[in-house]
Parts: C-alpha cells; sequence; structure tokens
C-alpha cells in the first residue's frame, strides 16, 4: 500500500538526502553473503554472480535472487540492514526440517511468465524437463504459482511435494483461491470518479485479478470494460475502457513502476472478459 500512494502522489524517485553510501550490485551480495552466513552457519553459500547467491545445504542447492532486495534498498539508501534482515529473515524455511504442507494455506501468486521462462532455462541446464514449481498459466504474460503462505514468506513447494498432497490439480486453483479470499487482510478500494486502485496488505494485490467476484460495476464504477495495471505485486490500478486518458496514465505508471520497483509483475495492461483479464492492446 505504501508504494501506491507513493506513485498516486507522484512521488516515484528516490530520495537524494541519504548520507548511505551506494552500493553497487556486488557490494550488496557481498553484504547479503555475510548476512547468510550469520543466519544459517551450516549452510555452505557462495556468491554465483552479481546479486545470486547459491546454497548447499544438506546435500540440496538454493538459489537466492537479490533482485528485489537490491530493488527495495535502492528506493531507501538508509534501510540496507533492515532490507537485508527481512529477507534473509523469510530464507528461514529452506534450512529447517521439512513440515508437512497446510493446504488451507495454499495461495495463488501472480507472476510474469519471464519467471517461468527463467526457471525453465535453469531447468534445461539441470537436464530437467520442467521447472520444479506448481504452477499453471493464466494468459500469454501471467503465470499462477501455487505457494504455501507461512509466518514469514510465501513458500514455493515442488512438484514431488504437491503429489503427496492427494489434491486435483484441476481442482488447485478453485481452492487456493478460496484460501486467498479467507486470509487476505480487508480490501481497500481507492480513488474514484471511475479510477481506482486497491491495497491489501502489500503482498496480494496482483492476485486479487483471480477472486472473480470483485469485478463488478457496484464496486468499480468504471466507463467501459475494466482495464487494469499490475507492475508489482502490490500494485493495482483500474480504470474503464473508454476513459483513453487513464488509459494512457496507467500505461505510463505501469511501465515506471515495472522498472523501478520491486517484485515485479508487468509492464503491460490487461482487459477483463468476463471471465479473466486478456492482455489489452
Amino acid at each position: 500500500m505504501k508504494n501506491w500512494i507513493r506513485i498516486i502522489i507522484g512521488c516515484l524517485t528516490v530520495s537524494c538526502n541519504s548520507q548511505t553510501k551506494d552500493l553497487s550490485e556486488m557490494d550488496f551480495t557481498k553484504w547479503y553473503l555475510e548476512s547468510l552466513k550469520k543466519a544459517y552457519p551450516e549452510v555452505i553459500f557462495k556468491i554465483e554472480s552479481e546479486l545470486t547467491i547459491k546454497a548447499d545445504f544438506n546435500g540440496k542447492e538454493f538459489s537466492h535472487y537479490l533482485d528485489n532486495s537490491y530493488k527495495e534498498y535502492q528506493l531507501d539508501k538508509d534501510s540496507l540492514k533492515q532490507v537485508i534482515s527481512k529477507y534473509v529473515a523469510s530464507s528461514a524455511d529452506l534450512y529447517k526440517e521439512k513440515e508437512d504442507i497446510n493446504i488451507d494455506r495454499i495461495i495463488p501468486i501472480i507472476k510474469p511468465i519471464d519467471y517461468l521462462n527463467d526457471l525453465m532455462q535453469l531447468a534445461k541446464d539441470k537436464e530437467d524437463k520442467e521447472p520444479w514449481i506448481v504452477y499453471e498459466k493464466y494468459n500469454d504474460k501471467l503465470i499462477i504459482v501455487y505457494g504455501e503462505d507461512t509466518e514469514k514468506s510465501i513458500k514455493y513447494f515442488s512438484k514431488d511435494d504437491f503429489s503427496g498432497l492427494n489434491i486435483d490439480k484441476d481442482t488447485l486453483l478453485e481452492m487456493a483461491v478460496k484460501n486467498l479470499n479467507r486470509i487476505l487482510p480487508d480490501i481497500q478500494s481507492l480513488g474514484g470518479d471511475g479510477n481506482f486502485g486497491l491495497a491489501a496488505g502489500g503482498d496480494f494485490e496482483a492476485s486479487l485479478i483471480l477472486l472473480k467476484s470483485i469485478w463488478t460495476k457496484e464496486n468499480f464504477d468504471v466507463d467501459g470494460d475494466f482495464v487494469i495495471a499490475i507492475p508489482n505485486r502490490d500494485l493495482l490500478f483500474i480504470t474503464g475502457s473508454n476513459n483513453k486518458a487513464e488509459i494512457e496514465r496507467i500505461r505510463d505508471i505501469a511501465i515506471d513502476s515495472y522498472k523501478t520497483g520491486n517484485h515485479q509483475v508487468s509492464p503491460y495492461l490487461f482487459i477483463w472478459t468476463g471471465d479473466k483479464f486478456e492482455e489489452y492492446k
């Protein structure tokens, strides 16, 4: 929600008053590496490349991608320790004894198709046929990735983990959407006069496109069909297909926020078809 408000009031620039040194990507990676080593001394960590750290834990390999944390740090150069501490703590589930997945906490997360493409490239390098995550296609630009909402993070599980849950893949989305609807904080509608935004705690805004029941003119009185922008996971803007000026405005915001924000989703706009959102062209 903080990001949404910052963009609405036009404050998309990074503060120039910070006295903290502007760390390069590699320097940030080194800071992050030292924090990981202190937090999880039983794990072997090494820098793979800028903003990528490899981990070896009991014969299992993990990768820490620091793109989102680095972008969050760049928004406030004085936040280095707080940002790294938060992200390092969110990795705790990786380095503890495996626990059963709570199916009542499985939720759907909207991610860009590029996320899948990156995982497919990694799978290819390891001679696997498919990425290890449980996912399905939403449209040509977006996918739905399933994960377990835990106290500290969203924990994505493997296909092997999912196979032991005895859940029919055809019913997974329906179940996950019900879970999401139940655990969501209060959804706040911001704006008016045919232009809206939604806030839902900062983690689930993009996933709100899956809640079909909310996409009504009673909730959002727009001129035409719903057109939305979801540049980052915590930003969702809504206008109508007949409001050309506002469409161009949120298009510009989407492109800018996608480039500068963290947890990227999409720089594109999407239009409601009555059942789902497809790319708006």
